[in-house]
């Protein structure tokens, strides 16, 4: 582990320590990243196939820039918002002979916590252009080059796009590096908007030819685009929006149909169109269902036969289904819950029990037959093919694929069998389910796009259970804002990972575990967050703004 006092020490034992403060700030983060000035830069190359759009409007910028310094023995380098490098330009052997010996080939990371302070990696902390004169680089290996680098920021989402830097072999970078550098930036810019432009107006276009349906609602989604009819506005919420924007961001999303439990309720069926041209955009048509999908579980109703089998994994409802079906036979039913019995340290009577029930003439429930010994299932594989009607036998129980072979048996012994899917397996309603149960929990408060974005990002092991548990957490922290709409800061840190958020790299999650896990000891203070960290507000807030925090 590195501490702070180190950065101290390598300057005053070095001739190379760096004196301006971005620089110090630099090399500070380059060293608890756990960077080594004697590091090289890493051999193994990462995809950056999402970089494409990028290229494709840098690259006729770059070959005009070529024309221009053809000769000049720089090289302009180009990398993606995650500093991986992208392509690069080289006007003279000596430089490109210098470039290769570092390793800058495409798909290469040049981020400062891998290579340490560059002018690549430094300016997607500081979201600024700089200057990295020979010296004042982390790594001895980049020590007789000096760089300027500028951002590239979309004009259109304000976000990081890549980074251009140019280079010289050099004790310090020539000035005029620096307008050229902002030159090429801007242009690249005017491109990507250029491009985003286009983007929109594929949207635009395809949501014109579905839209003048008025028997149709029709909503079309795209990057910091979303558009609806008046059908679709009036059936839609904004937890509803955030559910299709997870489907239209989806990278291998296809034509395709699917069904939607809308917050309201509303069944219906969506056909899903990706938008030609327009990367992360989606057409969806919505046509109401008179049924629910067969994936849903039907709704509690009384027992029309002599015994149900209710399975599922826990939490998705086994118990309050099974406790629904008894009520609506018989308030006075036989419950028994066999996990409580033997915490309890009693071996569960299932003779006694079923013999209670007949006596009542009323109905058995027996919640947890998975604990059961292979006696006491066997014994009620005979209660349930000779239970009445007004005796009936309702058990509860683990997943079907998962039952040893009594409890099978005994299940497929039972006149009717209700299998409740896990909640993962119901994103459709997830939007829907997650309304209803905040509303039950305090019927002032609503589901914001963004948080229902990061719901629908998460697995719920726990299904049910650890749903309401979670919007139990998050009404308490809305209201504690004097708030009441639940946004994702909201809910508890391992449920606030955004749809954007989702598809970061695993060193990227692991940053912005980190930071969300600062900024709760520092209960949202920025300022002590950044201290506890060990990096500035600036980096801290870009960081935020690059990890969708």
């Amino acid at each position: 582990m590195c501490h702070v006092g180190d950065i101290d020490t390598l300057h005053r034992t070095s001739d190379s320590a760096p004196r301006r403060a971005v620089i110090e700030h630099s090399w500070r983060r380059s060293m608890l990243s756990g960077v080594r000035p004697g590091d090289r830069t890493p051999t193994q190359v990462e995809d950056i196939a999402a970089a494409d759009p990028l290229l494709d409007a840098a690259r006729p910028v770059l070959d005009d820039a070529a024309a221009r310094l053809a000769d000049t023995d720089v090289s302009l380098l180009l990398v993606d918002h995650e500093c991986r490098m992208v392509t690069r330009v080289a006007f003279g052997t000596t430089v490109e002979r210098r470039l290769d010996a570092i390793g800058a080939s495409p798909g290469v990371p040049f981020g400062e916590d891998v290579v340490g302070t560059t002018a690549l990696g430094t300016p997607a902390e500081t979201r600024g252009g700089i200057v990295v004169n020979s010296s004042e680089h982390y790594l001895e290996q980049f020590k007789s080059i000096s760089c300027f680098g500028q951002p590239i920021i979309h004009p259109a989402t304000r976000r990081l796009a890549g980074i251009i830097c140019m280079s010289e072999i050099a004790d310090r970078i020539n000035p005029l590096a620096i307008p050229v550098v902002n030159g090429i930036v801007a242009d690249i810019a005017d491109r990507l908007l250029d491009r985003s432009r286009a983007h929109q107006r594929c949207v635009l276009d395809a949501f014109q030819r579905a839209a003048p349906r008025r028997d149709l609602a029709v909503a079309a989604i795209g990057d910091d685009l979303q558009l609806t009819n008046a059908l679709a506005a009036e059936l839609l919420s904004p937890t509803d929006i955030g559910a299709l924007r997870i489907v239209a961001t989806d990278p291998a999303l296809r034509a395709t149909v699917l069904p939607l439990t809308l917050v309201s309720g509303a069944e219906v069926e969506i056909a899903v169109e990706p938008v030609p041209g327009a990367c992360g955009a989606a057409l969806f048509r919505f046509r109401p269902v008179s049924e629910p999908p067969a994936t849903r579980s039907a709704p509690p109703t009384a027992p029309s036969r002599t015994s149900v089998a209710i399975t599922g994994e826990p939490g998705t409802g086994r118990s309050t289904h099974a406790a629904a079906l008894a009520a609506e036979a018989d308030p006075s039913a036989v419950f028994v819950d066999v996990a409580d019995e033997i915490i309890s340290g009693r071996r569960p009577d299932i003779p006694g029990y079923v013999g209670r029930a007949r006596s009542m003439n009323t109905a058995l429930v027996i919640d947890g037959v998975d604990l059961l010994d292979a006696q006491s299932v066997a014994l009620l594989g005979r209660v349930a093919v000779s239970s009445s009607r007004e005796s009936p036998l309702i058990i509860v129980g683990g997943p079907r694929d998962q039952a040893s072979p009594g409890v099978a048996a005994l299940v497929a012994r039972c006149a009717t069998r209700v299998d409740l899917p896990p909640l993962r397996h119901r994103a459709s309603e997830l939007a829907a389910i997650a309304s209803s149960a905040l509303t039950d929990i305090d019927p002032e408060l609503s589901l914001s796009g963004l948080a229902t974005d990061a719901l629908l990002c998460d697995d719920w092991p726990g299904n049910l259970t650890e749903l309401n548990s979670v919007l139990r957490e998050a009404a308490a922290a809305c209201r504690a804002r004097a708030a009441r709409v639940v946004e994702p800061i909201d809910l508890p840190p391992a449920y606030r990972t955004t749809s954007r958020a989702a598809h970061l790299s695993g060193r990227e999650q692991a940053e912005r575990t980190a930071i969300v896990e600062a900024l709760d000891r520092a209960r949202g203070n920025k300022v002590h967050a950044a201290k506890d960290l060990g990096i500035s507000r600036t980096t801290l807030y870009s960081r935020m703004r690059a990890l969708d925090i």
